[in-house]
């Protein structure tokens, strides 16, 4: 990152400046930030990517994060092809793997090869995607404060007044992608305005043999967990394994495990189970208030099928700038609303569909529809991005009569599991 800049991060209050230890190059400049356009809390993709679309429009913006970077994230760290196509820079540093298929199962039988069009997506570690987004924004000129907290805010006319752990900062705007569980949608919207559906995952050791059986293919496995799918995304030295509902499951631990048991290659580790929650549905569909908007998961933008939330954190950042450029400043509430409910909403609308309607019959979804001929492409381009959830649907649907009794993609001879 030769032209990213030395990053100032001061406290608002002006008591001491904080550098943080990950942007030290070059000169340092320091100042006291007390207001701002736009404050944003949360520097994961959302907030960060925001801040860099923003900064590049000229507008003053802040964004703080209750942690330094970069910081350990738990994810999956897959990225479609549509979510790399969303991005403008270069991430071709922190890719890890680039995938050109997938391997789709259920319960490691019958395993069968997805060919996806080129290039389908790639892997990552999301503490090297998330910094990269972030050095970004502040090369573009947003101002990072890290370990600063939101802590909570109160609307004063035009403006509003932001607490956080450094002490108070206001802004005309505060934009919530502060994760999952968010402060400020705690702050200015309903209670319970998120659903969220289980996930958890663990880091497994491979060496090269292992690594090279999976090739350039991530694995779905549709009957790795009850009503829902186990995973293996391969990166460059590891596996990242595990599974996910979006139906509630109190035994999710046992079904990681015996979803790893069926494995050779997952055996005989002792594992650290990383658990997290994934948002799948805004139950109001309200994403913005007055001054106030909210991102990424702390709008409950991750889609139910596959529980993947990084296309959407970041295509929600996307439509907040062009509702910024659009209006001016003025009613951008307004306009991020309708952007949402245009652009991004009918997708998690047909994903959370499709999700009820396979997940409940995940056996015959798997024999009938994903290794049906006809339908195989649908299924494999979802997860590259080509295909949309509301096309997959309607075009399943639609096709009904002939996928049933279409011809089976037979198992793979060259599956590795």
């Amino acid at each position: 990152m030769g032209n990213t800049r030395s990053l100032a991060s001061t406290r608002f209050q002006g008591a001491f400046t904080h550098v943080s230890s990950s942007f030290q190059t070059g000169s340092i400049v320091t100042q006291v930030v007390a207001t701002a356009d736009v404050f944003i809390a949360g520097a994961g993709p959302a907030g960060a990517y925001l801040a860099y679309l923003l900064a590049k429009q000229g507008i003053d913006v802040v964004i703080a994060d209750k942690e330094n970077f970069p910081r350990d994230k738990v994810c999956g760290g897959g990225l479609s092809r549509k979510t790399i196509e969303l991005i403008d820079f270069d991430i071709e540093p922190v890719v890890q793997r680039h995938i050109r298929g997938a391997w789709l199962t259920y319960q490691n039988r019958d395993t069968i090869e997805a060919e996806l069009d080129a290039p389908a997506g790639c892997s990552v570690l999301r503490s090297e995607l998330d910094d990269l987004i972030l050095r970004q924004a502040v090369a573009a000129g947003a101002r990072f404060f890290p370990r600063c907290a939101f802590e909570g805010a109160v609307r004063n006319n035009e403006t509003i007044r932001i607490h956080t752990s450094d002490g108070d900062a206001s802004a005309k705007h505060l934009v919530g992608a502060d994760g999952v569980f968010s402060k400020v949608r705690k702050t200015f919207f309903p209670r319970d305005l998120v659903s969220y559906a289980p996930a958890i995952e663990t880091l497994i050791p491979a060496n090269d043999a292992v690594m090279a059986d999976f090739g350039d293919r991530m694995l779905f496995d549709f009957g790795g967990m009850p009503r829902g799918y186990g995973w293996i995304f391969p990166k460059k030295d590891h596996l990242n394994v595990g599974v996910y509902s979006m139906f509630p499951r109190r035994s999710i631990r046992d079904d990681l495990s015996r979803f790893m048991s069926r494995y050779a290659a997952l055996r005989g580790f002792e594992i650290k189970i990383l658990g997290h929650s994934i948002p799948t549905r805004n139950r109001q569909r309200s994403y913005a208030t007055e001054g106030v908007l909210l991102l990424g998961d702390a709008a409950g933008f991750a889609e139910s099928f596959y529980g993947e939330g990084i296309y959407f954190a970041l295509r929600s950042a996307v439509l907040a700038a062009e509702a910024f450029a659009e209006s001016g400043g003025r009613r951008v509430e307004r306009e991020y609303t309708e952007r949402i409910r245009r652009h991004l909403a009918p997708d998690l609308f047909y994903s959370d569909l499709n999700a009820r309607l396979f997940y409940p019959l995940q056996r015959f979804g798997y024999y009938r529809m994903a290794r049906s001929k006809l339908c195989n492409y649908y299924f494999g381009e979802l997860i590259g991005g080509r295909v949309s959830y509301r096309e997959c649907f309607y075009k399943t649907l639609m096709t009904l009569p002939y996928w049933m009794v279409s011809e089976r993609i037979p198992p793979s001879s060259h599956a590795p599991f």
